[in-house]
């Protein structure tokens, strides 16, 4: 529900509640609590909203419903009305929703330009008879910390453009203002032992470990998040966050999050891998196509009969119409072919092809965007069929005269499950006794099968003035 905040919110302060929320699965894993962001009903100022919810993965969640949307007067979210009158946390304790367990609710405001925007909530129950861990106690303290931050503008970080980070449970080092070990997790002590840190202490550096990352230094000096990456022998990988931790603006200390990528840098290499492989290959169908096309062309040149002599240039146009496809498919990742990347060259196709005192203009409206290859190589054939047909044929018994200009509209339509495509022009236009289903033009009839048989499509030509084809097209392979 960030996008319903109230309109009276600066942009700045909604993004800044949106950079909170982004980075809040960090806070939620340090204090083992739910958070929830509350901001004031803009129906009604006298209750307060919930408008976003995260739980943590190290500890089990208070509230088992969703709370967002959830609306709260004064009397039932005391401690969040106290945190938007004072600027100041707040805490409140109350039964949860079985009545048996106490919860606690601290409120942290969020300030923009003096002003309390929104209201972070951390909801956790209270249990005076467990003791407390020294990994749980430095968490909740990260927390605090943290928190503190959000208070003085510290928090979240300017120029935080990081996609993805650790989760705690991954790994956690805490280091000093002067880089010195403070704490580690065991998952973070596991990780350094696999890349070689068999001895890894408290009081050292990470420098002193043999870890060459400079991600801490960097975060404490530009206030932001720093991304270090180490692989050692045996393709052992293991990512480093630093996450300064910040007194109004002043360093004090580095969290950093660890976490063992080994097994994702596998999966990605394979990846690239396959893909380098796949993009191979269409370059190489690509290359048979052409030397195929270029011995029609030769073969074409060497045979006396016209009739014989256009069967292959025809035949050697339609090859290369789908070496079209294959050549985008050897510049792109994947099974999508660019579209309009094809078109483009299937307009010069028709164009180099087009007769003595034609001038043909192409005017491509809409996008078909990446299609998969399956409906992408007949598709092309198709519309390479028809653009070329309305060159050939569009001025075919039209007076002859000076030279004419042929228009051939391309009207092109994406819809979420189909591919609409309409080829127009401004020739004479199809014969009256013009039937698709009987036809004797060898190219019209591989464009009913394509469309009919191959795309599992539909085709309709409008008869009069001009000729005009539209096809329709299943989004999706007929075999998916």
């Amino acid at each position: 529900m960030l996008e319903d905040l109230p309109a009276d919110i600066p942009e700045g302060a909604k993004y800044k509640v949106a950079e909170i929320v982004r980075r809040w699965g960090l806070l939620a894993d340090l204090c083992f609590s739910d958070l929830l962001m509350y901001v004031k009903d803009p129906t009604d100022p006298t209750r307060v909203v919930v408008v976003s919810q995260i739980r943590p993965t190290t500890a089990s969640t208070v509230h088992q419903v969703d709370m967002v949307g959830a609306v709260f007067s004064k009397e039932s979210a005391s401690s969040v009305f106290s945190s938007f009158l004072t600027n100041s946390p707040s805490f409140q304790e109350r039964l949860d929703q079985s009545g048996q367990h106490k919860v606690v609710s601290q409120a942290l405001p969020v300030p923009y330009e003096g002003t309390t925007v929104a209201v972070l909530v951390r909801d956790f129950l209270l249990n005076p008879q467990r003791v407390q861990g020294e990994l749980e106690a430095t968490y909740v303290s990260l927390f605090e910390r943290i928190a503190k931050m959000i208070y003085n503008g510290d928090f979240p970080y300017a120029g935080d453009d990081l996609i993805e980070a650790p989760r705690v449970g991954d790994g956690v080092v805490v280091l000093g203002a002067d880089g010195a070990v403070q704490f580690m997790s065991p998952n973070a002590v596991s990780a350094l032992h696999r890349l070689g840190c068999r001895s890894p202490r408290r009081g050292a550096s990470l420098f002193e470990m043999a870890l060459p990352l400079t991600g801490p230094t960097r975060a404490a000096l530009e206030g932001r998040p720093e991304l270090d990456e180490i692989e050692r022998k045996g393709g052992i990988v293991v990512t480093f966050l630093s996450l300064p931790l910040l007194d109004k603006g002043t360093p004090t200390g580095t969290l950093v999050l660890l976490r063992d990528v080994t097994d994702l840098r596998s999966k990605d290499r394979l990846i690239l891998s396959k893909d380098a492989t796949i993009k191979e290959i269409h370059h190489r169908v690509k290359n048979n196509l052409q030397t195929i096309s270029s011995l029609l062309r030769l073969q074409a040149r060497r045979i006396e009969s016209p009739r014989a002599r256009q069967a292959l240039y025809e035949a050697e146009r339609r090859i290369r119409s789908i070496a079209l496809v294959h050549e985008a498919l050897s510049r792109e990742v994947g099974e999508q072919a660019p579209m309009g990347q094809v078109i483009e060259a299937i307009e010069v196709l028709a164009t180099e092809s087009a007769p003595a005192g034609i001038n043909p203009i192409f005017r491509v409206r809409g996008e078909l965007g990446e299609v998969d290859a399956s409906v992408a190589t007949p598709l092309a054939v198709v519309m390479a069929e028809l653009m070329q047909n309305s060159v050939e044929h569009a001025f075919a018994r039209a007076p002859i005269g000076s030279e004419s200009d042929l228009v051939v509209n391309v009207d092109l339509v994406r819809q979420h499950d189909r591919l609409e495509v309409r080829i127009s022009d401004n020739g004479i236009g199809f014969p009256d006794d013009f039937d698709l289903s009987n036809t004797t033009s060898l190219g019209l009839s591989i464009v009913r099968d394509l469309v009919v048989s191959q795309l599992s499509g539909t085709i309709n030509i409008r008869m009069g003035p001009g000729a005009e084809v539209f096809v329709s097209v299943p989004l999706k392979g007929p075999d998916e």
